[in-house]
């Protein structure tokens, strides 16, 4: 799959050679791109399984009371069908990305159904929640716009003390969609900053799996816009973070 070297090609074939050069950069991008999910996917599912076997294994020894047991095994599955989830999130988002452009959808209109999906987690925590929405329509495939909203506003979620504040906002700015989620969390230290959006990332103040903001990046990657988190300050005290996202908007 490396380039074609054709200097020497007549200049009526020039195009083709040209082409399947393209073609094959694009072929060896998708082969690379899953040799490395094979690999992460082989590395993270580990631990989890290893975790399992331990639990089933301790369950059957009577170690632990039967209901407990089942509880820490549920536990343990569900984060691992959260981090496969996510995983098959990664590489669905690249092959999007090879794909030919998507039509056009408003992030408004994908925001505030992904917030509406969350609200049970809102009620239950008590949240302060406002949402301020306008149309801008972005070239984007809905479930990309999908999945940004639901990791980002998830995080927020999960990261604001009970009876805190989220605010939601969209609208445009220049030629920009913008999507700002602040949420009255502890923030980000500053020797974090550097690798949020990298996929596992140790230390990670999102926790989780750490695949949330990864898969956030990707999208606005792959979209051409730009995405960015920062403590929101007050007299140098943190009152919050604040996630922004641009995207371009449609023409």
């Amino acid at each position: 799959l490396s380039p074609i070297e054709a200097a020497d090609a007549p200049r009526e074939l020039r195009p083709l050679v040209d082409a399947t050069t393209r073609v094959m950069g694009r072929l060896q991008r998708l082969l690379d791109h899953q040799k490395r999910f094979v690999r992460d996917s082989a590395h993270q599912l580990r631990t989890p399984l290893a975790v399992l076997k331990t639990q089933v294994q301790s369950a059957l020894r009577g170690d632990v009371e039967p209901t407990q047991a089942l509880r820490e095994i549920n536990g343990t599955v569900d984060r691992a069908t959260a981090l496969a989830n996510q995983m098959l999130s990664l590489a669905k988002i690249e092959q999007l990305r090879n794909q030919p452009a998507a039509t056009e959808c408003d992030l408004a209109q994908e925001v505030r159904a992904v917030a509406l999906d969350l609200a049970p987690l809102v009620a239950d925590k008590d949240i302060d929640f406002e949402i301020d929405t306008q149309a801008c329509p972005v070239v984007a495939d809905g479930w990309m716009l999908r999945e940004l909203s639901r990791n980002l506003l998830h995080n927020a979620i999960a990261h604001v003390p009970r009876g805190g504040e989220l605010r939601v906002h969209v609208e445009r700015e220049g030629d920009a969609a913008l999507l700002r989620i602040g949420d009255s969390g502890p923030g980000i230290s500053p020797e974090l900053q550097a690798r949020l959006f990298q996929p596992f990332s140790p230390g990670d103040p999102r926790r989780g799996s750490g695949l949330g903001l990864a898969i956030c990046h990707e999208i606005v990657r792959a979209l051409a816009g730009d995405i960015q988190l920062r403590n929101r300050l007050h007299d140098g005290e943190v009152l919050g973070l604040d996630a922004v996202v641009r995207l371009p908007i449609a023409v």
